[in-house]
């Protein structure tokens, strides 16, 4: 019976310590599961299995790039979040995406400007030249040690060592004055031979003592000439190798400079192209599309879809308790925006009891004699719109031909356009030109030329100052559509779209005597020249300066317009406009005429002929030379064009009438 117990004892702890074992565990498991955040959950079991593996393959890849577009949509913030957050960060004042130290510019030797070290060792070498041929050594003044005469470099001679006077001097001695110590004995008993012998060596010692002498005065002069050479010469060492430090440090400086320029341009210009690609998906992300349904308390639930790039208007029924049916106008007008109107011809009627009083009216008869008022008006037209296009093309095919020459082909469109208001007091004039011009030589689509590129949109207002002169203002802008090259190559573009674009504001006086002739003085008036890429076109080459794209300059204007019919099938029009700049006046002036001959053939095919003459100071051109600095010259010069076209034309001119009543 105990043992019975024991064993059953024994067992319960057993089970106890088991599930106090085992069930903390499964809880803290249940724990984590549930506070684990249900996205992240189904963000990484995605990842794991919509990710193409050996065993995995997409069933639908269209579905799968879907379902990783919303993956991506959950990781990252809210597309809408990211644009406005980019709005706001391009509003700030020289923004940059990107930017690049200086010292990171890959090839510094080939930056214009860039000095390098064998360049600066020239320079010096030249300097410490320049320094050594133009020194006035005697000019230099000495220390006092070196004027009061230091202890010479060579040692003089000692007195009485004739053997040193004979070595260093090099003096010859007669011959009789050459063995004065060698005289036998014999020859000096007498007196007159010892005075002889004795006159004999004063003479000898006499001549070697003056040779000594000069020689040690030789010796100190030129032992005090060398250490004032030498001093001097160290003095101008010790100038030439201060200015050749400073001219190094100076052109180090300089090359900093330049790189500091070249590399801060070259920033600006990625940064510009990055902003532009961004700013394109920003529109493209801009148009995207939100479907809302609007559901009335009865009737059909009607669907909006707000977006940026399209309207779409949608109508809605609504009831009142009274069971009154209203329609409402649903408009998006953007993305955030939707936009709500009661229908035009929505009206109320409602019938309701009113008082009834018994009167009886007289119809009231009219007098004979009055007499009955007429309206008349008078018939205006106010607006002029119309316009031409003309598209022609050229073509010639060569195959074995024994003369020579190539197979070409060219094709020209200008579309012209005007919209003009005209009353008594106000003038109106609108007009745009668009032209486009291409050219092929051969087979190859390669060999494709530009020949003609323009957009030119013009507005001017006018109000009547004096018989036929108008106060007026205008708006001229003008810009291309394509990039241009310098062709044969075409690697490297000079223009593009928007690059360059040059716009004119002008107010003056406008003298218009008939519709064929225009005269516009504008003696205020401010042109404007931008160039949007920076990163592929040099704006330089348009007057704009290297740290900025764009520049404005105040100056004259005058335009002149004139059209006249030389045959009733044949007219010609000319176009002047002349921009001198008041900072330079008769120096810097622009000049843009234009001439055109166009040729009715039939009521649908015309020849049409331009001349058209371009002068603009700020376009420049390379001349082939150089200045000093090896620069290449640029100069502005005379443009010419001409072009001869036979093509369809067409023609569109429509009046638009109202009516004025007259009192």
């Amino acid at each position: 019976m105990q043992l019975k117990k024991l064993l059953t004892g024994f067992l319960i702890l057993i089970s106890v310590s088991i599930f106090a074992e085992t069930n903390p565990i499964d809880r803290k498991k249940e724990n984590n599961t549930s506070s684990k955040d249900s996205v992240s959950l189904s963000i990484d079991f995605l990842k794991k299995y919509l990710h193409p593996t050996n065993f995995w393959k997409p069933e639908n890849p269209e579905i799968l790039n879907a379902v990783s577009g919303l993956i991506s949509f959950a990781e990252h913030e809210r597309i809408d979040s990211i644009l406005v957050k980019l709005e706001r960060f391009q509003k700030s004042e020289n923004f940059r995406y990107i930017n690049r130290s200086p010292a990171h510019v890959s090839d510094s030797l080939k930056v214009k400007g860039y000095q390098n070290y064998p360049t600066i060792l020239e320079k010096m070498k030249q300097l410490d030249r320049a320094i050594w041929n133009g020194v006035d050594m005697k000019a230099i003044p000495l220390t006092e040690n070196l004027i009061a005469g230091p202890d010479g470099k060579v040692q003089p001679i000692a007195e009485g060592d004739e053997a040193a006077i004979i070595r260093r001097t090099r003096i010859i001695l007669p011959d009789s004055l050459k063995n004065v110590h060698a005289v036998p004995d014999s020859l000096s008993q007498s007196a007159n031979d010892f005075n002889r012998i004795k006159k004999r060596q004063e003479a000898r010692s006499f001549i070697l003592e003056n040779a000594r002498q000069r020689f040690n005065n030789r010796i100190a002069k030129i032992n005090l000439d060398s250490a004032i050479t030498a001093y001097r010469k160290y003095a101008v060492r010790v100038f030439s190798d201060s200015l050749q430090s400073q001219l190094r440090d100076s052109l180090k400086l300089q090359n900093q400079q330049v790189l500091a320029h070249y590399n801060d341009s070259v920033v600006r210009s990625v940064n510009d192209s990055i902003n532009q690609f961004v700013q394109k998906l920003q529109r493209y992300a801009q148009n995207d599309s939100v479907s809302v349904w609007i559901q009335s308390l009865t009737g059909k639930p009607a669907q909006v879809w707000l977006r940026n790039n399209q309207r779409s208007i949608n109508r809605l029924y609504i009831k009142n308790e009274q069971n009154d049916s209203l329609a409402i106008r649903m408009m998006n007008l953007d993305k955030y925006t939707l936009g709500i109107a009661i229908d035009d011809d929505v009206t109320f009627n409602r019938i309701a009891q009113k008082q009834r009083r018994d009167y009886v009216f007289e119809t009231m008869t009219p007098k004979q004699n009055l007499t009955k008022i007429q309206k008349k008006y008078q018939i205006l037209t106010p607006w002029d719109l119309g316009g031409t296009g003309t598209f022609g093309f050229t073509q010639t095919y060569l195959n074995n031909w024994k003369a020579g020459g190539k197979s070409a082909f060219s094709f020209l469109s200008v579309l012209k356009g005007y919209a003009n208001y005209s009353d008594d007091k106000l003038k109106w004039e609108n007009s745009g030109e668009l032209r486009n011009g291409w050219i092929r030589q051969g087979g190859d689509i390669n060999q494709t030329q530009k020949n003609d590129d323009k957009i030119e949109l013009i507005s001017r207002l006018g109000i009547s100052a004096f018989k036929k002169w108008y106060y007026s203002s205008e708006i001229d802008f003008v810009t291309q559509f394509f990039k241009g090259y310098n062709y044969p190559d075409k690697t490297t573009p000079i223009s593009s779209y928007l690059s360059p674009a040059k716009t004119l504001f002008k107010l003056g006086l406008d003298y218009k005597p008939n519709k064929n002739f225009s005269l516009f003085i504008s003696p205020i008036t401010a042109k404007y020249v931008f160039v949007r890429d920076t990163a592929l076109i040099d704006q330089t080459r348009y007057g704009v300066p290297e740290t900025s794209r764009s520049f404005w300059e105040p100056g004259l204007n005058t335009d002149l317009k004139y059209k006249m019919d030389i045959t009733p099938r044949i007219s010609y029009e000319t176009k002047y406009k002349m921009f001198m700049n008041y900072q330079q006046p008769f120096k810097k002036v622009d000049i843009n005429w234009e001439n055109t001959v166009v040729a009715q053939l039939t009521d649908r095919i015309n020849m049409s002929f331009m001349l058209y003459l371009l002068y603009d100071d700020n376009v420049t051109f390379d001349t082939g030379k150089t200045d000093l600095e090896g620069k290449a010259i640029f100069k502005p010069k005379w443009q010419t064009r001409e072009l001869m076209t036979v093509g369809f034309s067409y023609k569109i001119n429509k009046r638009i009438y109202k009516q004025k009543k007259m009192n």
